[in-house]
């Protein structure tokens, strides 16, 4: 008898134990992680050309700060399409793993399927297709840098005739319903990555306000593509932060959609 309740507690002792890791994440969340891969995947050329398709799973290994120390692909499809796996996969910022809610040396896999249908739904979706640079040459080393850093600073490319980045938030940022009934107003902060393609990724509130304001600011900020940061003559990842204002008024759409940005 007492052996068969030792071993029951053992085995939810074991469970509990098990429950108390978890594995790194990505900084954006799950969710956003697909919206993420839509925006950034590329497809090779040449496997397009030749319909090569298939999954490619990365696994990999992450320190307690949630970088990446080590990764290699577990499955492949090509020498093309698995590189534009990697380079889609080291874009991607990480939360460390934890155990016992401490950070921990963490493991998990990355997959990413390459699936031509697909593909061209989501370029066409997205309205680009293959994935163009701005600036060549650019840095391979995938480190971050901050805006102090560089030597030339990103600079915003606009799709309509908008002459300043504040400009171009306050014709296309729209005050959300549910924030204008609940009388919101507020600042929304957002940290995101500009990649050496001019794209922004790992987009992430730093301070939020309701009502959609914050999902109306992300929206406005992927929104925007740019002319990266430069360092030595190449194109660079650079951390930026936006700060939007948003203020009931008057003024376009009954609204006055007022932005902050870093001097740009």
């Amino acid at each position: 008898m007492w052996k068969f309740l030792f071993s029951i507690m053992l085995v939810v002792f074991s469970i509990t134990s098990i429950a108390q890791y978890i594995g790194p994440k990505p900084i954006i969340g799950n969710k956003d992680l697909k919206s993420f891969v839509k925006k950034h995947i590329d497809y090779p050329k040449a496997e397009l050309k030749s319909k090569k398709q298939g999954t490619v799973i990365i696994d990999f290994q992450t320190d307690i700060t949630g970088e990446v120390i080590n990764y290699h692909v577990k499955e492949g499809v090509s020498h093309g399409i698995d590189s534009a796996a990697i380079n889609l996969f080291r874009m991607i910022l990480w939360n460390p793993a934890t155990d016992n809610r401490k950070a921990a040396v963490g493991k998990s896999e990355f997959e990413v399927t390459y699936n031509i249908k697909s593909y061209n739904k989501i370029t066409k979706r997205r309205g680009y297709g293959t994935i163009t640079y701005p600036h060549i040459p650019i840095d391979t080393s995938y480190k971050i840098y901050s805006i102090k850093q560089l030597e030339v600073i990103p600079r915003p490319i606009f799709s309509d005739n908008s002459k300043t980045l504040s400009e171009y938030v306050y014709k296309n940022l729209t005050y959300p319903e549910a924030a204008s009934k609940l009388a919101l107003e507020g600042d929304v902060e957002i940290m995101f990555i500009i990649e050496t393609s001019g794209l922004p990724s790992n987009i992430i509130p730093v301070s939020h306000l309701g009502g959609g304001c914050t999902e109306e600011a992300i929206r406005i900020i992927e929104s925007i593509s740019w002319i990266p940061g430069i360092i030595a003559g190449k194109s660079v990842r650079t951390k930026f932060q936006m700060k939007i204002k948003f203020q009931k008024g008057e003024g376009q759409d009954g609204y006055i959609p007022n932005q902050q940005g870093s001097g740009i």
